[in-house]
This record gives structure tokens, sequence and C-alpha cells, in this order.
């Protein structure tokens, strides 16, 4: 019921019963999430999909440009790109990794989803590409959308990263490192997949957030610089999976106990 408040909150009731309640005629996560009143691992699936949604957009209410994400979704018959922005926007966040949302204007190599700081104040443009469960994964699936960010949302002029969710079946490397041989305005790519696992003796659902990166050797930027953000990431013991500044929808509990949402590689 947490999680249901979370999501009417944001988007109202009849955007959660056309989203999650009933079975929409589209793909990815609300169909994914919808009757979640379903018994057994299936439906523990689906109402652990909810719960991590709607912990995303609690966490994520501050961060620049999030309400112009909440009013596209609003807005959106295709919405899974959107879920995945969250999703990647989570990792920047709980990473400490300074960033913002960017609205979209319109405009061919400005339409990329997140500005980036590193530490040291160097800025890179990111855009997230998401292939639906269900679809059929394929080298050039993923090369497909790495391209497509590359000419249509990143700019010419700046330093460019790419995020790209997959199905939890597919982390395939070779692609992503011949694409990035191709190319030197791109810097790293990331690719991620949720993957979820029926513990069946503790009656359990565990989601693990599985992600690889890879970085572009031949760039035409600053090389004697590191550019990848999650390089040697060291999550410690004590935090359970997560950072104490993330607020858990159950501390403890059948679905999302200690281990049941572990950011690992």
């Amino acid at each position: 019921m947490l999680a249901v408040s979370i999501v009417r909150h944001f988007f109202g009731h009849q955007w959660y019963l056309t989203m999650f309640s009933k079975t929409p005629p589209g793909r990815g996560l609300t169909a994914s999430c919808a009757s979640t009143t379903r018994s057994g691992a299936v439906g523990e699936s689906k109402t652990s999909r909810l719960l991590d949604f709607a912990e995303n957009l609690f966490n994520l209410q501050n961060i620049d440009g999030f309400d112009d994400r909440v009013n596209r979704l609003r807005a959106d018959s295709m919405i899974e790109s959107t879920f995945a922005e969250f999703d990647f926007a989570r990792f920047l966040y709980i990473h400490d990794i300074d960033f913002k949302f960017v609205v979209p204007c319109g405009v061919a190599g400005k339409d990329y989803d997140y500005r980036i700081r590193y530490a040291d104040g160097r800025e890179v443009c990111a855009d997230a590409k998401c292939r639906l469960e269900g679809t059929q994964m394929r080298a050039d699936t993923i090369v497909n959308a790495l391209k497509k960010a590359r000419s249509n949302n990143l700019p010419h002029d700046e330093l460019g990263a790419v995020f790209v969710k997959v199905t939890a079946s597919w982390l395939e490397d070779e692609a992503v490192r011949a694409f990035l041989r191709n190319t030197q305005r791109i810097v790293s790519v990331l690719i991620y997949a949720v993957v979820m696992i029926e513990l069946k003796d503790r009656r359990m659902m565990l989601m693990r957030h599985r992600f690889q990166e890879f970085d572009n050797l031949g760039h035409r930027f600053d090389r004697s610089k590191g550019w990848l953000l999650f390089r040697d990431y060291q999550v410690p013991k004590e935090w359970g999976g997560m950072p104490p500044k993330w607020h858990r929808i159950f501390s403890q509990g059948f679905l999302f106990g200690e281990k049941a949402g572990v950011i690992q590689p």
C-alpha cells in the first residue's frame, strides 16, 4: 500500500489503475507489473517491480529535471524508456555522482537524458536506451541503440556516454566493444539488467542489478583522465546493499530484506 500511495501521489489514481492494475496494451515494466495480485513467484516478482519503481520515485524526487520525467510518464504511452531513465538515475545517485535530468527540447544533439559532473568538475552528456523484456536480443539490436544515441541525442562537440538497459539474459560485451572501436565521440557505455531470482527455501524474491561498464580507449578527448563512473566502487557490507541515504519501502520484509536490493556487478 505504501508503494501504491507513492505512485498515486505522483501520477494520480487513474494512471496507476491503467498502468499497474490492468494489463495495458504496451510492453515492458507496466505490463510486467499489471495484476500484482497474482500469487506465487510470478505475482511477487511483479509486486517487487512496483516497489522498485516507487522507491525510485521517492528517492529521486529532488533531482533537477525530475518533474519533467514525471510529466512525460503521465502523457506518453510508450513509457518503458523513462522507466529505464529512473533506473540509471538511481545508479548515479547511490554512487554519489552529481547529475541532473535534461529536459528535452526537440533538437538533435541536445535531447540526451542526463548531464553528469565528475568530482573534478568534468562533465559528460549521457543518454539512456532500453530494450524491452520479451523482445529478441541480438548484437545488432544493441549496436542500433548505441548508434541512435550517438547520432540523434548526444552532442557532436561534447563528451558522450550511453546507458543501455537490456533483458536479464543478455549481457554480451563484444557488440559494445565493436561499437566503441568505431567511434571517437563516446567515452563509455554501461550495459545494465535487472535479474529476479526466486529463493524458494526462504520464500523470498531476490532482485539483483547487474551491470558492465566499457571505456573507449580511442576517444578524441583527454585520455590522461579516466572516464568510467563506477570503477572500483565497493559496497560496504553494513549497508545491506544500498547506501544509508536511500530510503527503502521495506527496510526488512518478505520481498526487500537486507539482501534483496544488492547492487553488484
